[in-house]
C-alpha cells in the first residue's frame, strides 16, 4: 500500500523550537527563583514553632537581651554532640546565633581537642563557656536556661549591687545550711548578674553604689545611728526590702511605720491552706496582685511560715517624712479569707491556736506590701526614681529549706528584678511559667475533700450494689 508523503512544514518546525525554547526558559527561571529563595533562607532564619507553648522559640526575654548586645558574644560549648541533654542547647544557640550577628558559637569534644579544652580549663563534658569583652562566665551540665542569663552577666555594661545589712542577727546568705542557709537565693541573684555584699550601716552608712538594700529577718534592734543612715537613704529615692519575722527587731518596725508600713505583732495561722499533715503556721498564700510585677510572674502561690501582717497605713497623696508623698501602695500578697492573725502568745512555740474574736482579726492578711514615694516638690518622676519601700512578713521563704516550694522561686528573684529595675529579666519566667506545671501540693483543706470523697463514694457504691443484689433476687430470681 502507498503511503502518503510525508512533507515538511516550516510552521511545524518553528513550533517545536519555540516549545524547547519555552521549556529551557522554564527551567532556568526555576532553577533561578530556587536559588534565590535558598539564598534568603541562608542569610535570614525562617522557622515555625507550632507548638503549643512555643517551646522552640526565642521568649521575650531571650529577644530584649539578645537585641541589646552591643559588642560580640562567643560561646563555646564543651559537649558531647550525641548526648540527648545537648539537644536543647544546640537549638538555642542556633536560634541566638540566627537572631542577632553579634552572637556566634562553636561546639568542641573534649576528646578531639585536648588543647583547646586545656587552654579554656575544661576537664569534663557539659561545661559551657560565654566570654565578651575580656569577660567570662561558665556553667556546668549544658543547661539551656542558664545561657541567656550568662550572656545577659558578661554582656551588661556595670554589675548592680546588692547589700545585705548585717549585725542584727540578720540571716547569712552565704550560709549553706540545708534548712537555715540562704545561699541558693544569693545563687539566683548572683546569675541574674547581680554583686551581692553585707553591709553594716553603723560602720559607714549604706554605700553610694547600692542599688537595693536588703534587711533578712532582723532580730535586735537597730542603733538610732543606724537608723539614721538608713532614713538618709531612703530620703533620697533608695530601694529598700525588709523582712522582719513576729516579734523581731522593734526599733526598725517602729522606723517603717512612720512610711506607712505597719508590721502587725500577731502571727498568721491557716488552717485551710496550710500543707497536708502540717502545721497551721506554714501555708500557703494563695491571694497576690496580678498588677504588681513582684507577684506577677509566680507560676504558683508563695508559701509562708511564722509569718506576721504588713498592712499599709498611708494612702496616696499622704505626707510621709523627708518631704516625701505617697505615689503609689499595693498589698500584693495576702493570706486566704479562711485566715486570721492571731495574737495567741502561745501559737508561736506551740502551732496549735483557735480563732477568737475579741484577739484575733481575721483574714485576708497582707503579707507582702509596697509603697512608693516622690518628693513633694517633684510629684511626676519615674517608678525607678521614686523611694520604695517593700515589706514582708516573713523571712523564711527564700531560704534553703522553702525556695524551690511552689511560687517562693519567682517571688524572691521577682522581687529584686523589679526593685533594681530590671523588670525585663521577669518577663523570661512569666513565659516560661506559661509552658510549665508548677510542683504539686494538696492543702489540707484539699486533702480532707478528697478524703471525704473517696468514703462517701466508696459507701454510695457498696450500697448501690447492695440494693441492686436486693432487687434482681427479690424480684427477678
Amino acid at each position: 500500500m502507498d503511503r502518503p508523503e510525508v512533507t515538511s512544514q516550516p510552521e511545524a518546525r518553528g513550533s517545536i523550537w519555540r516549545n524547547y525554547a519555552i521549556l529551557i526558559y522554564t527551567v532556568v527561571a526555576l532553577a533561578a527563583v530556587l536559588i534565590l529563595l535558598n539564598m534568603i533562607i541562608t542569610e535570614h532564619n525562617v522557622r515555625f514553632d507550632l507548638t503549643p507553648n512555643k517551646k522552640y522559640s526565642l521568649s521575650d526575654f531571650d529577644k530584649r537581651v539578645l537585641g541589646g548586645l552591643t559588642h560580640p558574644v562567643k560561646v563555646m560549648a564543651f559537649v558531647r554532640t550525641e548526648d540527648p541533654a545537648y539537644l536543647e542547647l544546640a537549638d538555642l544557640l542556633f536560634q541566638a546565633a540566627a537572631f542577632t550577628p553579634r552572637v556566634t558559637y562553636q561546639v568542641i569534644d573534649v576528646n578531639k581537642a585536648p588543647g583547646l579544652a586545656h587552654q579554656y580549663g575544661v576537664s569534663s563534658y557539659g561545661e559551657v563557656v560565654v566570654e565578651s569583652q575580656g569577660r567570662r562566665r561558665d556553667f556546668d551540665n549544658a543547661r539551656s536556661d542558664l545561657l541567656i542569663p550568662a550572656i545577659l552577666q558578661i554582656s551588661a555594661d556595670a554589675t548592680k549591687h546588692i547589700y545585705f545589712t548585717v549585725g542584727h542577727g540578720e540571716h547569712d546568705l552565704y550560709d549553706t545550711d540545708r534548712n537555715n542557709g540562704y545561699s541558693q537565693w544569693r545563687g539566683l541573684l548572683e546569675q541574674n548578674n547581680y554583686q551581692v555584699d553585707n553591709v553594716s550601716l553603723f560602720a559607714g552608712g549604706v554605700p553610694d553604689d547600692c542599688t537595693v538594700l536588703v534587711s533578712l529577718g532582723p532580730r535586735k534592734d537597730f542603733l538610732p545611728e543606724e537608723l539614721a543612715e538608713l532614713a538618709k537613704y531612703v530620703g533620697k529615692g533608695g530601694h529598700y526590702i525588709a523582712f522582719i519575722d513576729p516579734y523581731g527587731s522593734p526599733s526598725l518596725v517602729k522606723f517603717l511605720n512612720q512610711y506607712g508600713l505597719s508590721y502587725t505583732d500577731q502571727v498568721v495561722v491557716d488552717p485551710a491552706y496550710r500543707l497536708t499533715a502540717g502545721e497551721i503556721l506554714t501555708t500557703q498564700i494563695p491571694l497576690r496582685a496580678e498588677d504588681n510585677a513582684i507577684s506577677r510572674a509566680m507560676a504558683a502561690p508563695a508559701v509562708f511560715s511564722l509569718a506576721r501582717g504588713v498592712d499599709i497605713t498611708l494612702k496616696v497623696g499622704a505626707a510621709a517624712p523627708d518631704g516625701l508623698q505617697v505615689a503609689q501602695e499595693s498589698e500584693f500578697l495576702r493570706s486566704s479569707h479562711e485566715s486570721w492573725a492571731s495574737g495567741d502568745p502561745k501559737a508561736l512555740t506551740t502551732g496549735i491556736t483557735e480563732f477568737q474574736a475579741s484577739r484575733d482579726f481575721k483574714g485576708p492578711i497582707p503579707v507582702g506590701s509596697e509603697i512608693d514615694f516622690t518628693p513633694a516638690a517633684t510629684p511626676h518622676i519615674s517608678v525607678q526614681q521614686m523611694t520604695r519601700l517593700v515589706g514582708f512578713g516573713s523571712s523564711v521563704f527564700p531560704s534553703n529549706q522553702f525556695i524551690e516550694m511552689l511560687g517562693n522561686r519567682d517571688l524572691a528573684v521577682s522581687l529584686i528584678n523589679e526593685m533594681a529595675g530590671d523588670e525585663m529579666l521577669i518577663v523570661s519566667r512569666e513565659q516560661l511559667n506559661k509552658a510549665e506545671t508548677a510542683g504539686f501540693y494538696v492543702t489540707s483543706q484539699e486533702s480532707n475533700w478528697l478524703a471525704y470523697l473517696a468514703a462517701g463514694f466508696e459507701t454510695l457504691l457498696l450500697m448501690m450494689i447492695a440494693i441492686a443484689v436486693f432487687v434482681r433476687r427479690r424480684f427477678f430470681a
